[in-house]
């Protein structure tokens, strides 16, 4: 009888592909602008496809079609603030911005402490940790919209006065935060009801009209954030072209 070889193979150690590893790029001013510009553009884009549904009597697929572009102009305005957060707050902790009592308290683990002071020269790691901690967080709802603007230096209540120009700083805060309220819920309604009312079940009408409105309020609040880091820039002797 034949003797047959019974050894186990040598396992191979360490054979999988790496995790590849993405470092956080750190925009400009203008860069985190532009991206939001482009995006909403794309989004704006889509008018044409409604319209075309529209004008073939397609009903239903020209107004999915605006309920989408909602979710997704509301999705475009929280990735901004994000992006301009994350901007603001490692302008603040390289000493360019001056630092608001918010930042003052802003809580870090220790772990994160231990890697700064490995690496003094470098802000890198604070801004990794900046993009992971904010990739959790949603700044749609008012008070999150309020608390997050003034942790990074772009007053809320001189954001509202330059997005919703009214009579006087507390009628611009008023229209602000009635409006925020309004973007935020319904975008909510659409994104996780189909634009049901949970009273009733029926479906909330839409029209074009309402989206060009709504995606307007947005870019409204969008270049009122963006004058506010611009002109502390200039204050500061920040060039918008660099990181």
């Amino acid at each position: 009888m034949a003797s047959r070889d019974i050894s186990l193979t040598p396992r191979v150690e360490d054979t999988r592909d790496a995790y590849p590893v993405f470092i956080p790029i750190q925009f400009s001013l203008s860069e985190i602008k532009q991206h939001f510009t482009d995006s909403m553009d794309e989004v704006k884009g889509q008018f044409a496809v409604a319209d075309k549904l529209n004008a073939d009597k397609n009903e239903i697929a020209c107004k999915m079609v605006w309920r989408s572009q909602v979710v997704l102009a509301e999705g475009l305005l929280d990735f901004y603030i994000h992006k301009i957060s994350k901007y603001c707050l490692v302008r603040m902790f390289s000493g360019t911005w001056p630092k608001t009592e918010k930042y003052k308290s802003f809580q870090i683990p220790m772990e994160k402490v231990e890697n700064a002071i490995t690496a003094l020269e470098s802000n890198d790691w604070f801004f990794e940790y900046l993009n992971k901690r904010f990739s959790r967080d949603v700044f749609l709802s008012c008070e999150s919209m309020r608390d997050q603007l003034n942790l990074i230096g772009i007053p809320f209540s001189k954001t509202m006065e330059i997005a919703f120009p009214g009579g006087n700083e507390k009628e611009s805060i008023r229209i602000g935060k009635e409006t925020i309220a309004m973007l935020f819920q319904r975008r909510n309604e659409i994104a996780h009801q189909n634009d049901r009312s949970h009273a009733s079940a029926e479906q909330t009408d839409i029209t074009k009209e309402f989206v060009e409105d709504y995606i307007s309020k947005i870019e409204s609040i969008v270049n009122a954030i963006q004058v506010i880091a611009e002109e502390t820039d200039i204050k500061k002797g920040v060039s918008w072209a660099s990181p």
